[in-house]
């Protein structure tokens, strides 16, 4: 009886009520690497390297992958290579640590499996020795909804920088939000391995963020936004336990579906929450990556609705005890910069360190407590670990509140003169969003000759444009110059240099530069040109990119791309070839889309889903149900 039931039960399937004019895009002639190839962490002898494989129809098994790495693009020179496998419990992501590189060099990498060979990758090892520049893109806060990723297509084109640095924010973790640029799917705030694995594929299929990963090796860490916003050790603002459930699965969601889908190095195999880590740049530049955000940080002071911010005296916000970094990773960072014998010492975080106050009726408020003023006991211990230990030439390159930002860092003995910079320990290069909403958090008080009357150690502040901050390093100069997009509403490049300030090797403060800085003809090789493929598949039926989770248990979600509008058939059979279930759907537009299949009721065991098109094609998927 129960079986007669089931095959006459015609299941409801969810999917988003609303669609969005802009849709994420498949290239087909990629299949099955539809979400690129990346690289990065790069070290001296190795380097990272990573793809996804989109598994065929009716595949549910492991897939096996070789990789390749050449001096040259046309792969007649390999000097590495190597086989893996990958499956469903990875998300069917690749991650292979390359070795046995030399330092200093351009390389080129791509992946075979199931026939098929990836695009072509570019990536690049650390040097040694005596090196005398360093260009670096610095990047953060890139709200996939918020506009087009123009930014990242302006630093692939530029071709002058060694590599990408990514502060964080890579992907946010919002639902749908009200007159967006774009849709990002799920279209649903992120909660689950699932939700965050189908956001990561979604960003990942941006042809923009794709050229970009293909050309450059990337050093990334994350901020709150890969989890939810304002995170702490314990909790975020974005995170309700009533309705969302625990804090701590929601976490443990995220860290797999970053270490899955992020080309990054673990400092630590033990140790899945530890992303702070160092690289060397030759003699020229120590880089050093903290978390300031998910490893140590203690819950933020929240201010009182009508005040501008925290009172800077506030007894809480200035307990001793009180840690952004947390004791391990904070004696972790001071021994890191004690033992650094490099020109300069970079180092690359999340929140501004410079304060940030205003005055009010006499009354000195700290505008945003997530930042490190937020923490000034923290804070007063890394200067004066800086101070005491005579730690010099210290550049801060730091993300997440979406404007930009030079500052010196007036924690020096003795008074801070924004004229001479006496009283500065170090400097600080903010970078802006890549398409992030600007400012909200200054409220009223987002005027920048206002913060400058307030806060005089902030040398340089924009609080409208989007776009990054390009570091350029010599011996004898620090120099960032803020490069802003034309436009994040269409999908368009084009760039404008907005200022420069620049440090001086033995000074601990800013001046303002006349002109950017720039690279000689050939200072990289020529670019990977998107869309290089060695197969090309004329595939034009639906593509399920992700099928998630699978094994499943109550629902399946299918992440379903289709070349134009189409009305498909669904239908779910069972081991034995019967019919348990079929409903029709429309997709409303070309792009991927989201569907949410139920599967209660139905016995464990193997599936077939069938996609049938108006034109009678079919594409068949398997399932498992635990």
């Amino acid at each position: 009886m129960h079986k007669l039931l089931l095959l006459g039960l015609a299941f409801v399937v969810w999917a988003q009520t609303t669609t969005h004019p802009n849709r994420a895009y498949v290239r087909l002639s990629q299949a099955p690497f539809l979400h690129g190839v990346a690289s990065g962490d790069p070290w001296t002898d190795r380097v990272i390297l990573w793809t996804r494989v989109t598994p065929p129809q009716n595949w549910t098994g492991p897939i096996s992958v070789t990789w390749e790495v050449a001096d040259d693009p046309q792969f007649s020179q390999i000097v590495a290579s190597g086989s893996t496998t990958t499956d469903a419990d990875r998300d069917y992501t690749v991650k292979v640590d390359a070795t046995g590189l030399q330092p200093g060099r351009w390389y080129y990498y791509r992946f075979h499996a199931l026939n098929a060979t990836s695009p072509t990758g570019r990536t690049r090892t650390m040097p040694t020795g005596n090196v005398q520049r360093l260009r670096i893109a610095v990047v953060s806060c890139a709200d996939y909804q918020n506009g087009f990723y123009n930014a990242y297509e302006n630093i692939t084109l530029r071709n002058d920088v060694d590599f990408v640095v990514h502060l964080g924010d890579y992907i946010y973790e919002y639902g749908p939000q009200q007159n967006s640029v774009r849709q990002a799917d799920p279209p649903k705030e992120t909660v689950t391995l699932e939700d965050y694995r189908i956001r990561y594929s979604h960003y990942r299929l941006d042809s923009m963020l794709q050229w970009l990963h293909q050309n450059y090796p990337m050093i990334a860490v994350w901020d709150d936004h890969e989890l939810a916003n304002d995170a702490w050790t314990g909790g975020a603002q974005n995170h309700d336990p009533n309705s969302e459930g625990p804090f701590s699965a929601r976490k443990a969601a995220m860290l797999r579906a970053y270490h899955e889908w992020m080309p990054f190095r673990m400092p630590d195999p033990t140790d899945s929450l530890r992303i702070w880590r160092s690289f060397q740049w030759g003699n020229l530049a120590d880089l050093i990556f903290l978390d300031t955000r998910h490893y140590g940080r203690d819950q933020q002071v929240t201010a009182i609705s009508f005040q501008p911010g925290v009172p800077a005296n506030d007894p809480t916000m200035n307990d001793p005890n009180r840690r952004l970094l947390g004791v391990v990773q904070f004696s972790w960072l001071t021994n890191q910069l004690k033992a650094s014998t490099a020109t300069w010492r970079l180092i690359g975080q999340q929140v501004m360190v410079a304060p940030l106050t205003v005055t009010v009726f006499g009354t000195t408020y700290v505008v945003n407590p997530d930042q490190w003023d937020g923490y000034p006991a923290e804070r007063r211990r890394l200067m004066d670990t800086l101070i005491q230990n005579n730690i010099g030439n210290v550049a801060v390159l730091t993300g997440d509140i979406h404007t930009s930002w030079g500052n010196d860092l007036p924690f020096g003995p003795g008074t801070y003169n924004n004229s001479t910079g006496a009283g500065s320990t170090a400097v600080e290069f903010v970078s802006p969003s890549i398409t992030s909403a600007n400012a909200s958090f200054l409220g009223n008080f987002a005027s920048p000759s206002f913060v400058q009357s307030q806060n005089p150690h902030v040398r340089y502040v924009d609080l409208t444009k989007h776009g990054y901050v390009l570091i350029d390093v010599k011996p004898d100069t620090v120099q960032g110059d803020w490069y802003y997009v034309n436009t994040i509403t269409q999908p368009q490049a084009g760039e404008s240099w907005g200022d420069g300030w620049y440090a001086k090797s033995g000074e601990r403060f800013l001046r303002k530069a006349t002109r950017p800085t720039s690279a000689p003809a050939g200072y990289n090789p020529p670019l990977i040109q998107r869309g290089a493929v060695t197969v090309v598949s004329a595939a034009t039926r639906p593509v399920l990119v992700g099928v998630y989770p699978n094994p499943a248990e109550e629902w399946v979600t299918l992440q379903l791309y289709t070349t134009q509008a189409q009305r498909l058939q669904l239908i779910l059979y069972n081991a034995e070839g019967q019919r348990v279930a079929s409903y029709d759907i429309q997709t409303p537009s070309a792009g991927t889309h989201y569907y949410q299949v139920p599967l209660e009721g139905l016995a464990r065991g193997v599936f077939l889903l069938e996609l049938r098109t108006a034109a009678g094609g079919s594409h068949t998927y398997r399932l498992l149900k635990r």
